[in-house]
């Protein structure tokens, strides 16, 4: 080491350009080991939807010290680069706010974490489930495969709806029944059914009650309450049990219904119809006035 320091010339711009070089192989380094890291740590329960944020954020802030490390081992006046800087973020900040507060808006979502990777939610017209959050956008991805990229101040600034968060959540049981039926024998069916589902909580406890007398059925709710991660399995297993249990109680679900009665010409009920007045009866031909009747057709 001693001799090659010997041959570089102390203070010149070849000791310089290598001392350039040592900092972006130790900034690439640095930055590879942070990913490495944050690998590890996303198998410690870090949030992996988060990952990409974080990455960017110390990505971005050791770029920014390199280069101003850089510029000051080439003799460049950072102090004046500094100052120059300040006066120009005002005009900056301003041509890019929408870009700063997508940021700031990630930011938020990442400390304040209103939901994960994994989650599904429903933010105004975005819906999703969660893949990584940006810093700039966050990414979905839809129940049909669609991938969704939102900005993430669009997120932030409207109320979020988030399905996977609680570990339970009501499923409701929808079905209409004829008005023949007896409410009795159907609730007496459907609680029977509950009971045989091993994965319907006891607690809190399932509720069965007329929801509606529509016009063609009696509309019977059930609400059960399960896992939250078997919801959707849950609910298309028993949108097609739910006609086997009426079937085999012969309890109807019957369809919409409209009754016509049909009238043959010439048949009416009691006496005949009478005839609508037309123009000329509503029209008088005299009127009394003082006691002597004129004519109006004269």
């Amino acid at each position: 080491m001693d001799k090659i320091r010997e041959l570089i010339p102390k203070d010149s711009i070849v000791e310089q350009l290598l001392l350039v070089v040592l900092l972006i192989v130790i900034i690439w380094l640095f930055n590879k080991s942070f990913r490495l890291f944050l690998k590890r740590a996303e198998k410690h329960g870090f949030d992996r939807a988060a990952t990409p944020l974080v990455s960017d954020l110390v990505k971005y802030t050791t770029y920014a010290i390199g280069l101003l490390l850089g510029l000051n081992i080439l003799g460049v006046n950072t102090n004046g680069l500094l100052a120059m800087l300040g006066a120009a973020s005002l005009a900056v900040g301003l041509a890019l706010k929408d870009t700063l507060s997508n940021v700031a808006s990630g930011l938020l979502l990442l400390f304040l974490r209103p939901f994960v990777a994994g989650d599904y939610i429903e933010c105004g017209s975005i819906k999703g489930k969660i893949c990584a959050i940006g810093l700039f956008n966050t990414t979905l991805e839809t129940f049909e495969g669609i991938y969704v990229s939102a900005p993430n101040r669009s997120l932030w600034g409207s109320p979020i709806v988030n399905y996977a968060r609680n570990p339970i959540r009501r499923l409701d049981i929808n079905v209409g029944v004829s008005y023949d039926a007896s409410l009795d024998v159907v609730f007496c069916a459907l609680r029977r059914m509950v009971e045989q589902e091993a994965s319907f909580m006891k607690v809190p406890p399932p509720k069965f009650f007329v929801s509606e007398y529509a016009d063609s059925s009696i509309n019977v709710t059930v609400w059960v309450w399960v896992r939250t991660f078997e919801y959707y399995e849950l609910k298309r297993k028993y949108s097609r049990i739910i006609k086997d249990v009426l079937d085999e109680h012969k309890i109807e679900i019957p369809f919409p219904q409209r009754v016509v009665h049909l009238v043959k010409d010439g048949e009416q009920d009691g006496a005949a119809k009478e005839r609508e007045p037309d123009f000329d009866d509503l029209v008088q031909d005299e009127v009394t006035f003082n006691g002597v009747k004129i004519n109006l057709n004269r």
